[in-house]
């Protein structure tokens, strides 16, 4: 009787109650809204991290994370191999690579590059790498020539069948130089990544570093993403931590990590000033109902209603109130959202140089995460429960028979 009663006092005055549910409803869609784009930009930039640099955790030796430099390249051992056997399924793939900074020069021209040693096949799986592929082919685990990126070929003046001399320090101090053909030329999106990157086949990168059987990282590609501590935990037991650590990529790249957070902080207190912003919309609601109930409300108590049933009556309202507010943004909301998210927004010249700047393609990508839409409706509850207070506070002051003769 109570929640018939609630309802059928909202609809008394129908255009009140659209403009307090239209409030509630602005705001969730304007939340979802953000929350979406500011999480879908998060994951493009956690995506970007892992899939070109870290993946999801990485087996290096010890001393590499604090000195990266070729002197603490690893030994993939027996070991390494058994303790990454040992998680199964849970991994997988895994990508080996040994890298470095080297000079490459053609005749007289040169410039700092960033050599890499991959294996195509697994590299392809990480990234996609074969995709970028402008001109000639891609090496294969037992060929002798490089690939390398646009950037490189045009700075360096070098074309396909032009021969790329390398240099630079190897391992234990050993003098790293080769001469390999250009087979073939990337094309990257990200100007950091396509002025300076070499590939070599692994095994031929390896030679030239003077590191046979040594990477200097393991990464590892998880079926489960959210295992990846787990994963890294079970690795630190099973190796000899005198000469091998396991970390995760937000263990690999703390200052991103604290961006992602500060930016996720900001973004709850925007989303909490919408929130507040309908909160006062449904409170002045209540205020308005209240004062203009004032009689029915006397006349109900002094025929015998409970004040406690007459609170619940009110507080009903307003939870009715927020719930339509809610579901009708968020049926509003997610179309928005999911159209965007299939179709991400192409960014201009000015903000697409920021987002390349991070790290990330010049898109702005949405996200459609359940926890978004569920995190909206919990907190428009929390302030309609809060909200609810004003009216049960005003029908246990209330003097019924001063009311019920207004």
């Amino acid at each position: 009787m109570l929640i018939t009663l609630a309802w059928r006092n909202l609809w008394r005055k129908k255009r009140r109650t659209m403009i307090t549910v239209s409030s509630v409803m602005f705001a969730v869609i304007l939340a979802i809204v953000m929350m979406s784009m500011v999480n879908g930009m998060k994951q493009q930039m956690v995506d970007s991290i892992i899939s070109n640099t870290t993946g999801h955790v990485q087996i290096q030796d010890v001393l590499y994370h604090d000195e990266p430099t070729m002197d603490h390249a690893m030994e993939y051992s027996q070991e390494v191999k058994e303790a990454v056997e040992a998680l199964g399924d849970a991994v997988k793939y895994t990508v080996p690579r040994i890298e470095g900074f080297c000079l490459a020069s053609k005749e007289v021209s040169s410039r700092g590059v960033y050599l890499m040693g991959v294996i195509p096949e697994k590299e392809n799986k990480m990234n996609d790498l074969s995709t970028r592929l402008v001109d000639g082919e891609m090496f294969a685990p037992d060929d002798h020539f490089a690939v390398i990126a646009q950037g490189v070929a045009n700075q360096l003046d070098l074309a396909l069948g032009d021969t790329i001399v390398l240099l630079g320090q190897g391992f234990q101090g050993m003098t790293a130089a080769g001469k390999y053909p250009v087979g073939g030329i990337l094309e990257f999106p990200l100007p950091d990544m396509n002025n300076t990157l070499v590939y070599l086949p692994l095994k031929e990168a390896q030679m030239f570093f003077a590191a046979p059987e040594r990477l200097n990282s393991l990464t590892l590609m998880l079926e489960d993403p959210q295992k990846a501590d787990d994963i890294a935990s079970r690795l630190k037991a099973e190796l000899d931590d005198e000469w091998y650590t396991a970390k995760t990529w937000e263990e690999l790249m703390p200052d991103k990590v604290a961006a992602f957070e500060a930016r996720d902080a900001q973004v709850r207190v925007f989303a909490w000033v919408l929130y507040i912003v309908a909160g006062f919309g449904i409170f002045g609601t209540m205020i308005t109902m209240m004062h203009e109930r004032l009689r029915e409300l006397g006349i109900l108590l002094s025929i015998g209603l409970k004040r406690g049933k007459l609170a619940m009556v009110c507080m009903l309202e307003t939870l009715f109130i927020s719930l339509i507010g809610v579901l009708a943004g968020v049926a509003v909301g997610f179309p928005i959202v999911y159209h965007f998210f299939l179709n991400p927004i192409q960014l201009g010249a000015d903000v697409g140089e920021v987002m390349i700047d991070y790290g990330m393609e010049p898109f702005m990508q949405f996200s459609i995460a359940p926890d978004i839409f569920i995190y909206q409706g919990i907190n428009i509850f929390i302030i309609a429960l809060i909200v609810g207070l004003y009216p049960v506070k005003k029908v246990f002051r209330l003097d019924m028979i001063h009311a019920a003769r207004n």
